[in-house]
């Protein structure tokens, strides 16, 4: 129960600290941490704002905090999180695949229960979640026969 508090931390450290606008091409992702508890830290982090906006900290941020997430975070949920329900309430550009296939956290079938969550989401919201949105993060780390997303510029 407690897996998502330091990452919310450390999250917030990044965002309220100006480490992501510091550096505008920092990707960051949360591999293996599931990803329901993401909307809520987006929604916490802006109401936070929302509060204290008058630090000056907070007036220097280049956008509402879930902005600065939504462009240099990533998540991957667990098989048995509701993907669409996390890409509904954060955004098409946050969550992204992954399975820990065959450990049993990965499930017996990820891929079926992935597809079952993302009914009803668009094509593009679905290639976003399975290829596209890990390329993003990867960047040009990815190796460059894999990186067919010129318009991507990660570190």
């Amino acid at each position: 129960m407690a897996i998502p508090l330091s990452l919310w931390q450390t999250l917030s450290a990044l965002v309220i600290d100006g480490v992501f606008d510091r550096f505008p091409r920092l990707k960051w992702g949360a591999i293996e941490l599931g990803a329901s508890w993401l909307p809520s830290l987006m929604h916490f982090l802006d109401s936070g704002v929302a509060a204290f906006g008058k630090e000056e900290r907070l007036q220097k941020l280049s956008g509402k905090p879930s902005e600065i997430l939504r462009r240099q975070f990533r998540a991957t949920p667990y098989p048995h999180e509701d993907a669409r329900w996390i890409i509904e309430n954060s955004g098409e550009e946050m969550a992204m695949f992954s399975s820990d296939f065959p450990h049993v956290e990965g499930g017996r079938n990820p891929l079926k229960r992935f597809n079952d969550s993302l009914a009803g989401v668009s094509e593009a919201a679905r290639r976003r979640f399975f290829r596209d949105n890990f390329i993003d993060l990867m960047g040009k780390g990815l190796d460059p026969a894999l990186h067919d997303l010129p318009e991507l510029r990660a570190a």
